[in-house]
């Protein structure tokens, strides 16, 4: 059974929603495992459920025992809805059942997305089976700036504003497609973005774009080359240059989700690889 949980029942269950949190076969994304989070930042991150107007968590109950937690939120002008914590102790596709009939009749015209680690099988195979769209296949990787040895400067990157902001679209704009950061979004934002990139004979080559998340922890959103093309050099430079960028703020970590063609790239630039990460996307009638 789903249910609403209150700020009493979670306090009385956060050391075992915890402990599921920290394994990826009953938890979904993003993860505790990725060595970055801590206990701390997972009350703290939980305790909103409380207080937002746009998020929720619903305690998954089995025969009366509190069996796992589901930490919601959504996007209203954009029709977003996602989740924060999919935790199951047991029984994964009976929750992720009852959490389908919950989204449908609370959000009728949402896009609905649902991050695992693949880790957890019984969650995506049963996701796989309903027809689920898998929108991302990639790998969670993690840099610790700290102990990376000499990151390589590169003069021929350059930082991407509201002046040269054309040079980015052009190569964002091939891949976005349903992406909730497109270039408008971004263009919107970009205060709190760092895009840098690459050019040859004045049009862009590539492009790598991060965020800073909290407290020395950047995360890049994303590496762009140009029509598509398979270049591991380019990748490579571009990993660097954000890299060094995010150690010149002073950052202590940086992540990265990865596509599979080029994770030997990213581990060859010092990142840890967490896991398989795999994203859902259902339409909600």
């Amino acid at each position: 059974m789903l249910r609403l949980c209150s700020i009493d029942e979670f306090n009385r269950c956060v050391d075992f929603a915890y402990e599921l949190a920290l394994d990826l076969t009953k938890s979904g994304y993003p993860t505790y495992c990725d060595g970055i989070k801590t206990k701390a930042m997972f009350v703290e991150r939980s305790f909103k459920a409380f207080d937002r107007e746009t998020e929720q968590m619903l305690l998954y109950e089995l025969e009366g025992e509190v069996q796992g937690l589901i930490h919601c939120y959504w996007i209203p002008d954009d029709h977003y809805l996602d989740t924060c914590l999919f935790l199951t102790n047991r029984e994964a596709e009976q929750a992720i059942s009852e959490f389908l009939i919950y989204a449908q009749e609370n959000f009728p015209g949402y896009d609905l997305f649902l991050g695992f680690p693949a880790e957890n099988r019984s969650a995506v195979s049963f996701l796989a089976r309903q027809g689920f769209e898998c929108i991302e296949n990639d790998y969670n990787n993690t840099a610790f700036l700290d102990h990376l040895e000499a990151i390589p400067e590169n003069n021929n990157i350059m930082r991407i504003n509201e002046e040269n902001y054309q040079s980015f679209q052009r190569l964002h704009s091939q891949i976005e497609d349903d992406m909730y950061w497109n270039s408008e979004r971004i263009y919107d934002d970009l205060d709190n973005w760092t895009i840098l990139a690459k050019e040859k004979d004045g049009l862009p080559q590539g492009a790598v774009y991060y965020m800073d998340a909290n407290d020395g922890w950047f995360e890049i959103f994303g590496i762009d080359i140009d029509q598509g093309g398979y270049d591991p050099a380019l990748y490579k430079e571009l990993l660097y240059a954000a890299l060094f960028d995010a150690k010149r703020k002073n950052g202590k970590v940086m992540t990265f989700f990865c596509d599979e063609e080029y994770e030997e790239v990213a581990s060859a630039c010092g990142f840890k690889c967490v896991g398989n990460y795999l994203c859902y996307k259902i339409h909600l009638a």
